[in-house]
């Protein structure tokens, strides 16, 4: 009797279905950012699933120490570590170009592609660098995106089947070797998004006409979204009726409304970007406004 009431009086340890347990360790982790690399130390294969984490969005921009810490890590993981986790990869001109491909191209299954190095005679390119099929949102440079091929290339269906969102960053003037080919962009079968910033009247007159293109003839798009801060580019595109157009959206800055360190601390943890805030303001019923950077 004795023996059989001490046999109840035991405490059973709880094991808990591994699909659960991994499904509570990520709600947690989400849930209570920073938490993720405290969880690192339990053991290996909850390390496992806190790198997923971790690593699912990478920013490479200031504070430096933070741009630091990662390129520690990137050297002394292998490039297979970064293509499994790295889903969203934003790359300022914090780094230098040629160790932005090192990183691009180690982040091969990342579906959200910024990069804003600046190519500075380089030989390379970043197109050469990524993994095209896979890419969804994709924010670059003319200029790096393509120089240095023998030969002009565009966008097309084949080689971006899956790209939605496209930000051209500092469009090139009318005289640069790098236009934007818009006829490629037409052909893309999933493009809804597309950015352009930032523009000044005294460079970009000459892409009003190709708005106008872009909105009448690209029938899956959604958002126009145009980062100036320039009055007199505004008060162009206004006399132009392109402004009517109510999927066209006016930012003075990526950031919005933000300050940019609010800005990218929302990405680091896996918030949403600039796309977010042009999609809330074709969605409200007010159309087109021009929408205020923060003092």
């Amino acid at each position: 009797m004795e023996s059989h009431t001490s046999m109840f009086e035991k405490k059973i340890p709880l094991v808990l279905p591994y699909d659960l347990e991994r499904e509570i360790f990520e709600l947690t982790a989400r849930a209570f950012p920073g938490h993720a690399l405290k969880l690192c130390t339990l053991s290996r294969y909850v390390q496992e699933w806190m790198e997923a984490i971790i690593y699912e969005t990478v920013v490479l921009e200031l504070p430096l120490i933070t741009v630091q810490l990662f390129l520690k890590t990137f050297y002394s993981r292998p490039a297979s570590f970064f293509a499994k986790n790295v889903k969203r990869i934003y790359v300022t001109s914090i780094i230098d170009f040629d160790e932005a491909r090192q990183v691009l191209a180690a982040c091969s299954g990342a579906t959200t592609v910024i990069c804003w190095a600046d190519r500075l005679g380089s030989k390379e390119n970043i197109f050469q660098a990524i993994s095209p099929q896979h890419v969804e949102r994709m924010s670059i440079k003319l200029c790096s995106f393509w120089g240095g091929l023998p030969r002009p290339h565009q966008f097309t269906g084949a080689v971006f089947p899956n790209l939605s969102h496209l930000e051209i960053v500092c469009p090139p003037s009318v005289l640069c070797p790098f236009p934007i080919e818009w006829e490629g962009l037409r052909e893309l079968p999933g493009l809804t998004h597309l950015a352009l910033g930032h523009l000044w009247h005294s460079v970009h007159l000459h892409l009003l006409p190709f708005f106008e293109k872009a909105l009448a003839e690209y029938l899956n798009l959604k958002v126009l979204l145009l980062l100036s801060n320039d009055e007199d580019f505004v008060d162009a595109l206004d006399k132009m009726n392109i402004l009517r157009d109510t999927r066209v959206v006016v930012q003075e800055e990526f950031n919005s409304t933000t300050t940019l360190v609010e800005y990218w601390e929302t990405i680091r943890q896996g918030g949403p970007d600039f796309w977010a805030s042009a999609d809330g303001v074709i969605m409200s019923p007010l159309g087109y406004r021009k929408v205020a950077n923060i003092e």
